[in-house]
Parts: C-alpha cells; sequence; structure tokens
C-alpha cells in the first residue's frame, strides 16, 4: 500500500541500486512485500513506472520527479511501461538496541579525518561549486540570486554535520527534516535526481582536495552522505 508520507521517526536502513528499465529486477515486477517495521521510497529520476498496489487492486503511473511511499508488509508490484531511471530507498524504525547502527555509521571517523585533510588542503565549499555548477545545466538557475559568500558557509557547515552527526541524532534529524521541507516542492523545488550530481560533486571535490584518496574512501564518503541525502529526498 503507498502514502505519501512517511511516518515521523523513521530512520534510512540503506538503498537499492539505481535501475533501469533492463536492469530492474525481476522480483520486483512480481509480488512482494517490505518486512515488518520497514519502508520504501521509490524515487522515479526519469521516465516512468506503473506502481501495482495489490491490497486495493489500484495501478498508479509514477513519473519522474515523483516518487510513491511504500507501506511494511503491503503486497505490491511494479510495471516497467517504457523508458525509467528508479532507485528505492529504505527506512525502518529506530529502537533502543545499541548494535542498531544506521547506514554510514561505521565509516564516522574515517570521513571526518578525511573532511579535515581536505580543508587544510583548500576550500572545499568553493572547489565543490566550481564543480557542482559545471555538472549540469539545469543547476544554475536555483543560484541565480545567490550571495555565494554565505552559500559557501552553509555547505561546509552543512556537509560537516553531515560527516560528523548520525541521522539518528535528534538535532540532526531536526536539520535534515527542515531542509527537506526548504528543498521540497512546496519549497525550491529540487528535483531529487539532482542530489546524486550533489554527491558525485561532493565525492569529485574529495578527490581533488585529499591526498589520501582512495576508491575506497570515496564509497565511504558515499555511505555516509546517503542516509541525510534519503531523508530529504524523502520529502520532495
Amino acid at each position: 500500500m503507498a502514502t505519501k508520507k512517511l511516518p515521523d521517526g523513521l530512520v534510512p536502513a540503506g538503498s537499492s541500486l539505481e535501475f533501469t528499465e533492463d536492469t530492474i529486477p525481476a522480483a520486483l515486477q512480481k509480488e512482494h512485500a517490505l518486512g515488518t517495521g520497514h519502508w520504501g521510497v521509490l524515487h522515479v529520476f526519469a521516465g516512468e513506472v506503473c506502481f501495482v498496489d495489490l491490497v486495493t487492486g489500484a495501478e498508479s503511473t509514477v513519473a519522474a520527479p515523483d516518487h510513491v511511499i511504500i507501506q511494511p508488509e503491503a503486497p505490491h508490484r511494479l510495471r516497467v511501461t517504457g523508458s525509467v531511471r528508479c532507485r528505492i530507498d529504505f527506512f525502518r524504525r529506530l529502537d533502543d538496541k545499541a548494535t542498531m547502527r544506521t547506514p554510514g555509521s561505521f565509516a564516522e571517523e574515517e570521513v571526518k579525518r578525511s573532511f579535515a585533510r581536505c580543508e587544510a588542503a583548500g576550500d572545499f565549499a568553493e572547489t565543490f561549486y566550481t564543480t557542482f555548477m559545471n555538472a549540469s545545466p539545469a543547476i544554475a538557475p536555483f543560484f541565480a540570486q545567490t550571495e555565494f559568500g554565505r552559500q559557501r558557509q552553509l555547505l561546509r557547515d552543512s556537509v560537516y554535520l553531515m560527516v560528523t552527526h548520525d541521522v539518528s541524532d535528534p538535532d540532526m534529524r531536526a536539520l535534515l527534516d527542515k531542509l527537506g521541507g526548504l528543498h521540497s516542492r512546496a519549497g525550491r523545488n529540487i528535483a531529487p535526481k539532482l542530489y546524486e550530481l550533489w554527491l558525485d560533486s561532493i565525492c569529485a571535490t574529495v578527490k581533488q582536495l585529499d591526498p589520501e584518496w582512495t576508491q575506497t574512501l570515496e564509497d565511504h564518503w558515499r555511505v555516509r552522505l546517503r542516509a541525510g541525502m534519503q531523508i530529504i529526498m524523502a520529502a520532495y
């Protein structure tokens, strides 16, 4: 069963690969359901896919840049109707078990040290925006009225918080929820697909500035930041 909004208090629990009409798994096109306490957000970045709710029999076309939120234990399937790029982000309820950590928490110290090396080597925010603004012609219009001195500081502070604070931290979650609202369709209307360009540009910045960059380090940056991105994107 689909709904419009994730319940409060859920935390990221990973994500799928990005699928196309050629790579979307057969299992997703057959009846299946998420487990107890687990939710999904199907993001469509390009094209469209049909979401079939097998509880009600309702079928809905999810076209870019829209998404659909999937409830636990609700049988459903996807039907590919043409060209599509999509991904499923997963969420779960946070319990009080000390062993239950959110994705990317294992990489906190490593990524924190990398961020410090980047700042020692150059201007992180300046390097990022040079890369990001060239990543797509769709980006520049969002910054037409931007005062970049302040924006660079906001970017630096936001990345630092995402590196050093887990998404389950109440203050961090409040910040991410606020950013989600500001960037949602009702706010600045930042399409979810642009967050992938944002993350790619962050990683390109790290590769340029961190003298100890490796592909494994980049992978750890990605998993560390993706959890926060999932929360912001789900608010779209």
